[in-house]
């Protein structure tokens, strides 16, 4: 499984892009899948299962970048103009989807199995697992010197990961979408969820 695409995080009472930018934040999903279907003479419904490395990348607007102090972590603004403010939470999560659709049942001698290849088909589950590191890249000049910082704390950021997610696809492409049911910080007075959407490659 890969899938690539927007990644944004929203909050009570804000929309998409408020925080962060839209084009330069993105997310991107590298995993393994398996698939077992759940009647014994029809590939009609199928549990797919597994387990995935998810980045998700956050930009955040206005020269802006993430400060931890203590158990708070928030937004503040840079003494100076950032070239480049990225946070990335990677996570390793294994996803369980009910997957629906027809498929072609493909005969050999001593064994059989079902194809999606050129047919339609709908995912939908959700995801859990753990917050496996969490870094900021920051760019800028400093007295005529280029400086470039990547920091790697945890940034309070939730330890236990779950989330809903879902695809529509044709054969091995389709369009998939997640979002965190946990907040991105835990303990802070305003919670933001992880959004993304985006493309989605399956080799069934």
């Amino acid at each position: 499984v890969l899938a690539a695409g927007f990644n944004n995080a929203i909050g009570e009472g804000q929309d998409i892009g408020d925080e962060y930018s839209f084009a330069g934040s993105g997310f991107i999903e590298l995993g393994v899948a398996w698939k077992t279907r759940l009647f014994k003479e029809s590939n009609a419904v199928r549990l797919k299962y597994g387990f995935s490395f998810q980045w998700n990348k956050l930009t955040p607007k206005n020269d802006r970048y993430f400060v931890q102090d203590g158990n708070v972590t928030t937004l503040e603004t840079f003494p100076s103009e950032l070239k480049e403010s990225e946070f990335r939470i990677t996570n390793l999560v294994f996803p369980i989807h009910f997957e629906f659709g027809p498929s072609k049942k493909i005969e050999r001698k001593n064994y059989f199995r079902y194809s999606t290849e050129n047919h339609f088909k709908v995912g939908v589950g959700g995801y859990a697992g753990f917050n496996i590191g969490t870094q900021q890249k920051l760019r800028y000049e400093e007295d005529g010197n280029r400086v470039k910082q990547k920091i790697r704390r945890s940034y309070n950021a939730t330890p236990f990961v779950y989330g809903l997610s879902a695809y529509v696809g044709y054969g091995g492409l389709g369009i998939y979408a997640k979002y965190d049911l946990n907040p991105i910080f835990e303990d802070q007075t305003f919670d933001q969820h992880n959004l993304s959407i985006g493309l989605r490659f399956d080799l069934d």
